[in-house]
């Protein structure tokens, strides 16, 4: 009850008037939820997810920052994804940009999984933007080298996934898509049941995204595109979290100039919602040390 009565408070502060001084302007298609005064933060979602996911971490932070959460183009609180749409990281970094073009100055930018490569994107092609970057096991296998032990049998296991997603969308049945998915970003049988009930009705919520996901094949982003990016970066990962996306991590680091890695404990893929206040603790820690 306490969670539902936390979210509810956030609905509130949803931001439809954006043009007040001072505030961030929801370009179309996104929707905003902020919270706090004091330097800028942006939280950006993942697969199946929306703004909501990010209520605990976005707490904590707004004791000292104001806390803009997003929504991404085609997430609840959308109700429909029309047929020709795209849905690409390309145009999710497009809006991304459109809206950190609203702040006045440069934001600390948070993203997870999916929405970790949309902002990783938006600060590469804006680092102007961005006062330090934190994303949560980014999605950019071609980081990693195939000669990478391990990575080629999680590439086939992540295929073999989206295979099934693909057959459960078939069904039209959004429990059944979010299960597929999320089992396998887990690690295996169980990892969407373990989930918190209220995260399971999130996902299952934007279960339609999820077909779109996959239908398009990821930017191929290179070590030397992200040799350039100049901004602090940390990138965490969840303690537990499978191959693929530890593997990925270790590659962002490696590859980004001024990264640190960081590890959010008793956590998998899910990090942000498994463990908010260690996600929450490690972000604070490091934006507070960002100029």
């Amino acid at each position: 009850m306490i969670r539902i009565s936390r979210v509810a408070a956030w609905i509130a502060l949803v931001v439809f008037s954006c043009a007040a001084s001072g505030r961030p302007t929801a370009p179309p298609g996104l929707a905003l939820v902020v919270r706090g005064g004091g330097p800028d933060v942006v939280l950006v979602h993942g697969a199946l997810g929306d703004y909501r996911q990010w209520t605990p971490i976005g707490e904590a932070l707004s004791r000292a920052h104001r806390v803009t959460a997003v929504s991404r183009r085609f997430h609840w609180p959308s109700r429909s994804i029309p047929r020709d749409s795209e849905y690409t990281f390309e145009a999710q970094s497009a809006d991304l940009s459109a809206l950190l073009a609203t702040f006045d100055h440069p934001v600390y930018l948070i993203g997870h999984s999916y929405g970790a490569g949309v902002a990783l994107l938006a600060a590469l092609s804006h680092p102007e933007r961005v006062r330090s970057l934190t994303p949560i096991e980014p999605p950019f296998a071609s980081l990693v080298s195939a000669s990478v032990p391990g990575f080629e049998s999680e590439r086939a296991s992540r295929d073999s996934m989206v295979g099934a997603v693909r057959a459960a969308a078939q069904t039209g049945d959004p429990e059944r898509i979010a299960k597929v998915l999320m089992d396998w970003m887990q690690g295996g049988p169980g990892g969407f049941q373990r989930l918190p009930g209220d995260v399971r009705a999130q996902l299952v919520a934007n279960a339609a995204t999820a077909i779109r996901i996959f239908a398009t094949p990821p930017p191929r982003v290179t070590c030397d595109r992200l040799r350039g990016l100049s901004v602090p970066v940390l990138v965490l990962r969840g303690e537990h979290t499978r191959g693929w996306f530890r593997c990925i991590c270790e590659a962002t680091v490696d590859c980004l100039p001024h990264a640190e890695a960081g590890i959010i404990p008793a956590a998998g893929h899910m990090s942000i919602v498994e463990n908010p206040t260690d996600a929450a603790r490690l972000i604070g820690a490091f934006i507070a040390r960002c100029p």
